[in-house]
Order: structure tokens, then C-alpha cells, then sequence
């Protein structure tokens, strides 16, 4: 004997279908959403470390121009001061740990060990290189103060907005750091904002 239903019990029992599969639909949507953003979380991954990996190469080329340039000049124009060989040893230095961390970068691009820090220690690397070697050079008169403009250039490879803002605020920071050292260091304080020094003050 089969049991008739009343028009009531047919309602609820539609709309528990209907809520069902609108449920259904949901979680389908989800899953979807939730597999496209792990795909492009993977594909921002990969292009940060290709991104990564293209910065490294090009670090490596501008550091051999560099020293290559550099070693032009000491052919053909070899130090005869103290001061002179002084500079040039400060920029061999310099330039030997410069290249070892791009052997440091490689390896660990190399071997996929790329954590989320990896870009921001790279940039803050690079940025303190460039100050440095500014004031190896003699300060903020330096043509080599344009190196900054590279180095904030280089962070949309990684793909990441807040790397922009570290790149900016290192660049700003380590040319603050040239003037500092030209003006309280190499001039001196009192030096420097006198009114007969006009002339060695940096134009602002």
C-alpha cells in the first residue's frame, strides 16, 4: 500500500532537493575556485623563480663589465699613490664578494631551495653593494649612484608589489647613506654646512 504524500510534504521535500544541489553546486564552485588560485599560486612561484634566476644572470654580466672596465683602467692608467692602490683594492674586494653571492644565488636557484626571504636578502644584498661601492668611489658625485635605478628596476621580475617597495626603500636608503658619508665623514659636519663650502655641497 503506498502512502500519499500532501502537497506540503512535497514542497519541503523539492526544496530540500533544491537547497541540496545549490549546495552541491557551491562546493564545486569552491573546489574549482580553490584549484585555480593553487594554480596560480604555482604559476607566480615558477615566474618568481625564473624571474629570480634572470636577475642573477644579469647581476653576474654587470659585475664582470665592471671589474673588466676596471681592470682596463688599471692597464692604462696603473695606481702610483697610496690613495689609488687603496681604491683598487677596496673595489677587488668588494667586487670577489659581490660575485660570490651570485655562486651563493645560483646554487640555491639551482637546487629549487627558493624560500619566500630569498628575494628580499638579494635585494637588500645588492642595495648595500651599490652603497658601498659609492662610497668606495668617493660619494654621491659618483656616476655609479645610478646603480640604484637598476637595482629598484629589477624587482618586478619577482613579481611581487611588496618587493617593489623594499627595492625603493633600500635604494632611497642606501643613497642617503653616500650622502651621510660624503658630508659627516669625508667633508665633515661642520665642514660641510659652512658658508665658504658652498661648493662642495651636493645640489638638492
Amino acid at each position: 500500500r503506498v502512502t500519499p504524500v500532501s502537497i506540503s510534504d512535497a514542497i519541503e521535500l523539492f526544496e530540500f532537493r533544491a537547497v541540496m544541489e545549490e549546495t552541491a553546486a557551491q562546493m564545486a564552485a569552491a573546489a574549482a575556485r580553490a584549484e585555480d588560485l593553487a594554480s596560480l599560486d604555482k604559476f607566480r612561484s615558477l615566474e618568481a623563480w625564473a624571474g629570480e634566476v634572470r636577475v642573477n644572470m644579469v647581476r653576474l654580466i654587470a659585475i664582470v663589465l665592471f671589474y673588466g672596465r676596471h681592470l682596463v683602467e688599471i692597464f692604462l692608467q696603473p695606481p702610483t699613490t697610496a690613495a689609488q692602490i687603496e681604491y683598487h683594492t677596496r673595489v677587488t674586494w668588494l667586487v670577489g664578494v659581490w660575485a660570490a653571492s651570485v655562486v651563493y644565488f645560483y646554487f640555491r636557484l639551482a637546487l629549487r631551495r627558493v624560500p619566500v626571504h630569498l628575494k628580499y636578502v638579494a635585494v637588500g644584498w645588492d642595495a648595500a653593494m651599490i652603497t658601498l661601492l659609492c662610497m668606495i668611489a668617493g660619494g654621491p658625485k659618483t656616476p655609479l649612484v645610478l646603480l640604484f635605478f637598476p637595482l629598484i628596476m629589477s624587482s618586478p621580475l619577482r613579481l611581487s608589489l611588496r618587493l617593489i617597495y623594499f627595492a625603493t626603500c633600500t635604494a632611497c636608503a642606501g643613497y642617503l647613506c653616500v650622502l651621510a658619508y660624503y658630508a659627516w665623514y669625508l667633508i665633515g659636519f661642520k665642514k660641510y654646512y659652512a658658508p665658504a663650502s658652498a661648493s662642495l655641497r651636493i645640489p638638492r
